[in-house]
């Protein structure tokens, strides 16, 4: 209804009241939308690193003690600088102390986690897993295997056997032997050259979604299980080898057994 049919129904004495009402909510619209300090967007979408180990802080690929980081955008879509974040744990297992800094409790499983803005905005969560302490690292399948690959190229038979790995613990309360939720970093070597994970012209390292990738996570069990994806199309003569070398470290040090390295045989059927 237009503020002009509008008169027809109000007396005379209440338009100026009601005038004076609507430009005080608009005013202060205005004045919220507008104001460089105020968050109107929230980006919490990572965390310095998937799991924490139970008893530790939280801790990044490094092994240096790195707090929850979100960032907060006003109306503009500039970044506020120094907001005053909450982070909240919506699951018990963790604390999160001044600054962000996350400690673990004597617990295993997936915590999740808000950040929260003043004006009462709340981020989507994000999940941490509260882990036992990796330990060791350990072969699960062969540690020399070979692809016999078929020209042309077929994507679901050139590709190794899994490279099978367990990020192993000894700290084995409740019964599990295994690290959820750790990083295994790995290295791809051609005629003695490391491959980058954005070159797939002869080979790449391939993650459970079929995609290429030097990093992956482990599972509930501890377990990951990459393959070695051929394009014997690029390949320099019919009989090649590639080395993959797999890393996994705690608090900055490689855990034992690490590196781990597998040297597959490129051959055609």
């Amino acid at each position: 209804m237009s503020f002009m049919r509008m008169q027809r129904f109000v007396s005379p004495r209440l338009i100026a009241p009601l005038l004076v009402l609507i430009a005080a909510i608009a005013g202060s619209c205005t004045e919220i939308s507008t104001n460089p300090s105020i968050v109107t967007a929230l980006e919490f979408d990572s965390l310095p690193y998937p799991a924490v180990v139970t008893g530790d802080s939280l801790r990044d690929s490094l092994g240096n003690a790195a707090p929850l980081r979100a960032i907060a955008f006003n109306s503009a879509g500039n970044v506020i600088t120094n907001p005053a974040f909450t982070y909240l744990a919506l699951d018990s297992g963790i604390t999160i102390g001044p600054g962000g800094f996350v400690t673990a409790q004597s617990r295993n499983g997936i915590v999740r986690i808000i950040a929260s803005a003043p004006s009462g905005l709340q981020s989507s969560p994000e999940s941490l897993v509260v882990a036992r302490r990796p330990d060791s690292l350990v072969a699960t399948s062969a540690l020399i295997d070979t692809v016999l690959y078929v020209l042309p190229d077929v994507p679901t038979t050139n590709v190794s056997p899994s490279l099978s790995l367990r990020v192993a613990t000894f700290d084995t309360t409740g019964g599990i032997l295994g690290t959820q939720g750790w990083l295994v970093s790995y290295q791809l070597f051609f005629h003695g050259k490391a491959v980058p994970v954005t070159d797939t012209t002869v080979v790449a390292l391939w993650n459970a979604a079929s995609l290429p990738s030097l990093v992956d996570t482990t599972a509930s069990d501890g377990t990951v299980s990459p393959r070695l994806r051929v394009w014997p199309a690029g390949l320099p003569t019919t009989a090649e080898s590639v080395t993959v070398v797999a890393n996994v470290r705690y608090r900055g040090a490689p855990v034992r057994g690490s590196p781990l390295t597998y040297l597959i045989q490129i051959r055609p059927h």
